[in-house]
């Protein structure tokens, strides 16, 4: 492999587009820039295989020897996402069928179904014939798979083949129909069922919302598979790390996703507006694997198609952006695209350079984190983001509140990221986003807001056991209401909670209208959002009671807290306004002895850096209004030479690498 060092400032780049005389221009301005990694061949299928069975890589071994001569790295993409049209044409079944029953037409990308098998044999074969010309390359820094796998839709295919699959997913899951329909209760409208084959797909009519669950599992799985199988080809030509760019939706199970690959690949396209909510997924991202993650996408300026989405970034946008990977547990930043395209289908997409190969109002900002990622190069090589605090985050819940939303239009990642994970970033702290596998015993406290279901596993047996030997829990709101199955519980609503503390559950009841009023111990007010669950009082765990609205829910406690073993749980039974989430940060972290962050902003990224040989924290300024940090430890920051001790002002998007001086 080419010899770079991280981090990785990098671009999607599409020779195929171009005549081969702008390849070394492109080259020759990829260095005065400070790329060096380029990621090409994702959706160049029809060009590398012209015609069924006859392969023509030398055009591409050109590319990939003009950047190796370059000393620019290449992470190669498998070019499955857009098989040509000689393959539509002897599979006509192959594109993917909506629930309404129209299939996609051959025309952009991924409009093949991950499970026909016509598609997956002609997959395996262009696969292993990439494989085979480049496994050995010493170009080749990575492999990507595919491009942006996730539902259709975000409901799945709805063809023959991935009915049978389903059928045999449910067997597999129940064992018999008879098992199904109990465990189910499909007596409920007559949906008992005498086969499995004669499981409707979940289309246009009222169908039980657990085989809608089961149903997206399936499909969700057959995405995975895919990607397992091409891992598992390139795996025996090559040993340089191989991922699949993710976009930002969690209803496929992540964990399993990434078991046969190397490298978690993550694309985003945030805006000003909402910058913020990426650091939700990198903060998750990085539990997966051992190994750094690489942003493979992310925008330089503005988003487009045949118009542009968004509008220009403020100065510093970019800049900021494209250091949140690295700070937040990445080692790559790797912008879409290099050039922009001069036909087709996003004319208008934001690049490094425009079309004319001149740069874009951002490439001088692109200068300056090529610049600036080489002088904090072993600082971030060096050093792992460190924490103590969790917060769950499940894509088997995320299904689950798809198919059942307990509350009218719920979204699970929003009211995750509102609730919980803002005020906890807020607060100067740095959670690790884990999903049910996750192992608990690096934390002091765990947030498990919305986990619907612990039923996974040996969850609850192991939140019990680390709970014991000294964890912190705050768990719910709607946690632990229902089974794998999706169904409620008939003795108790939670599955664990009364039996681990001494809490008693009374009711539970939606409130978006915001009827209920309660307090804290002292009197002040307390603003609870969305749902509540209710405990019978008890005076010596009370913390928050309801003080007003309906008469039978008046004195019952909205937030508890139980010693156990060596430990706390916190019993919360409704999301809080965001001061009232401060207020429970901050009793929590004094219980763990975990000093709170101390920033003005909102929010500024608070990252604790931790190595054998030095340690520190990066900060970022995300929202563009600038903020305060403030730390009594004396530091360097790596990008602009100066020292600090004490109070450190941030401009807005301004990036400060900040080393501990003396320890």
């Amino acid at each position: 492999m080419v010899e770079i060092k991280p981090p990785f400032l990098g671009v999607a780049y599409y020779p195929e587009d171009w005549d081969s005389s702008e390849i070394d221009k492109d080259v020759e301005k990829m260095l005065s820039i400070g790329i060096n990694v380029a990621r090409i061949g994702e959706f160049a299928w029809r060009k590398m295989e012209p015609e069924d069975g006859k392969f023509d890589f030398s055009w591409l071994h050109d590319v990939v020897d003009r950047l190796k001569n370059a000393g620019i790295g290449v992470v190669m993409g498998t070019p499955t996402a857009t098989p040509p049209i000689w393959l539509t044409r002897k599979y006509p079944d192959m594109p993917v069928e909506y629930k309404n029953g129209r299939r996609m037409q051959h025309s952009g990308r991924r409009h093949a179904c991950s499970n026909h098998p016509g598609y997956l044999k002609y997959c395996a074969r262009i696969v292993e014939k990439l494989a085979q010309e480049f496994g050995n390359d010493e170009a080749i820094i990575g492999w990507q798979i595919d491009n942006e796998i996730y539902l259709p839709e975000n409901e799945g295919c709805f063809c023959k083949n991935c009915e049978k699959r389903y059928h045999e997913h449910l067997k597999n899951k129940f064992g018999t129909v008879e098992e199904m329909n109990e465990r189910l209760n499909l007596n409920i409208f007559s949906q008992v069922y005498d086969s499995f084959d004669e499981v409707p797909l979940p289309r246009d009519t009222w169908v039980n919302p657990q085989l809608r669950q089961e149903f997206l599992t399936s499909v969700g799985q057959a995405q995975i598979d895919f990607v397992a199988m091409q891992a598992k080809i390139l795996k025996k030509y090559t040993t340089a790390p191989i991922g699949t760019d993710q976009m930002p939706f969690n209803g496929m199970n992540y964990r399993k996703l990434h078991e046969p690959l190397d490298v978690v690949q993550f694309n985003h396209y945030n805006t000003p507006d909402n910058l913020w909510e990426c650091c939700l997924w990198f903060d998750y991202l990085r539990t997966m694997k051992e190994r750094p993650f690489w942003n493979t996408e992310t925008s330089t300026c503005f988003t487009g198609s045949a118009g542009t989405y968004g509008s220009i970034k403020p100065d510093g946008f970019c800049y900021a952006n494209s250091w949140l990977p690295l700070a937040l547990g990445g080692e790559a930043t790797m912008y879409w695209l290099w050039r922009t395209h001069w036909a087709g289908h996003e004319l208008t997409h934001g690049s490094v350079l425009d079309s004319s190969g001149r740069p874009m109002y951002s490439t001088e900002e692109v200068k300056a984190v090529a610049k600036d990622f080489a002088k904090c190069a072993d600082f971030i090589n060096g050093t792992r983001v460190k924490t103590g605090i969790a917060l769950h985050y499940s894509s088997h819940c995320w299904n689950m509140f798809e198919t059942q939303s307990v509350v009218g239009d719920f979204r699970y990642e929003d009211n995750l990221k509102k609730y919980f994970y803002k005020p906890i970033i807020n607060a100067g702290l740095r959670p690790d986003v884990i999903d049910e596998a996750a192992d608990l015993q690096k934390y002091k406290v765990l947030f498990s807001p919305f986990m619907i279901t612990l039923d996974q596993g040996d969850l609850r047996k192991r939140i019990a056991e680390w709970v014991k030997n000294g964890g912190i829990w705050v768990t719910g709101p709607m946690t632990d209401i229902r089974t794998n199955d999706g169904t409620r519980f008939t003795d108790r609503l939670h599955g664990m909670l009364e039996d681990l503390t001494p809490a008693v559950f009374k009711y539970w009841f939606p409130d978006k209208e915001k009827r209920i009023t309660s307090a804290w111990n002292d009197g002040e007010e307390f603003g609870g959002n969305v749902y509540y669950e209710v405990f019978e009082p008890n005076s010596a765990a009370d913390i928050v009671n309801v003080k007003g609205g309906h008469k039978e829910v008046i004195g019952s406690a909205v937030l508890q807290c139980y010693a156990v073993g060596k430990g706390f749980v916190f019993c919360l039974g409704t999301a809080p306004d965001e001061k009232d989430m401060d207020r429970l940060l901050s009793l929590v972290c004094k219980k763990a002895n975990i000093p709170l962050g101390k920033t003005k902003g909102d929010p500024i990224i608070v990252s604790p850096r931790k190595g054998e040989k030095t340690s520190g924290v990066i900060l970022v300024e995300v929202c563009g209004r600038g903020g305060e940090y403030s730390n009594d430890a004396k530091f360097k920051d790596i990008i602009s030479g100066k020292t600090f001790d004490g109070n450190i002002t941030l401009e807005p998007y301004e990036v400060k690498v900040l080393e501990k001086i003396g320890g």
